[in-house]
């Protein structure tokens, strides 16, 4: 894809990420610390949160400029045998409804959790052009963690979009974050803010997470 063609695309995706906001609800995230489920992080700067989108469970959606131009993704305890997210009712073809999606195992390595997060992309966003690569051992949430960077081109649009994942596992459970956005500006400009983000990330007691 040549950089005409990209910036075009990306124009594009930007309108349809003014009318989706016209059809989704919006509330104001403050900077300061706030609960994400089982988890606790201190933002920095004002994010949205988005409800509703097309996928549910252990996850909470935020973003900066509009779901469809950047994403950041809450995992907030995902269980073992359980997908990373699932479809809302009607959000896929019933012929991806019908799939099997790939599940977390409580003891699947940082590798295999990276494989995993691949083949989740594939199915939800269509496409066959995912990739996961540079893992990397990190801090994460006091925890021993591991971050990886990602990289996808959904189907309907034909954008490039660049991500960062960083997870641990706790307890049996996997607890992350997941920021993307369309084409390097909506990534790489929130990249600095991302990172303070990560940094600031805690997972409630045990007792507490467990709920």
């Amino acid at each position: 894809m040549n950089s005409w063609t990209a910036k075009i695309r990306i124009l594009v995706v930007f309108l349809a990420a003014m009318l989706a906001g016209c059809a989704t609800n919006y509330s104001l995230v403050k900077p300061e610390r706030q609960s994400v489920g089982a988890l606790s992080v201190e933002p920095g700067v004002e994010w949205n949160r988005v409800n509703p989108l097309t996928i549910e469970g252990e996850v909470e959606t935020w973003t900066l400029d509009g779901p469809v131009l950047n994403q950041l993704i809450f995992f907030e305890g995902v269980a073992d045998d359980e997908p990373l997210f699932k479809p809302r009712s009607g959000a896929f073809s019933s012929a991806k409804q019908d799939e099997k999606p790939p599940v977390f195992r409580s003891n699947m390595n940082p590798f295999e959790v990276q494989e995993l997060v691949q083949a989740t992309i594939a199915r939800r966003f269509q496409t066959t052009i995912a990739e996961c690569r540079n893992l990397k051992p990190v801090q994460f949430a006091g925890e021993r963690g591991f971050r990886f960077d990602t990289k996808f081109t959904e189907r309907d649009d034909e954008v490039d979009r660049k991500g960062m994942f960083i997870a641990t596992v706790r307890g049996g459970r996997l607890y992350g974050i997941w920021f993307f956005g369309a084409g390097s500006h909506y990534f790489d400009r929130y990249v600095p803010d991302f990172t303070r983000l990560a940094d600031s990330v805690r997972i409630a007691g045990k007792t507490e997470a467990a709920k």
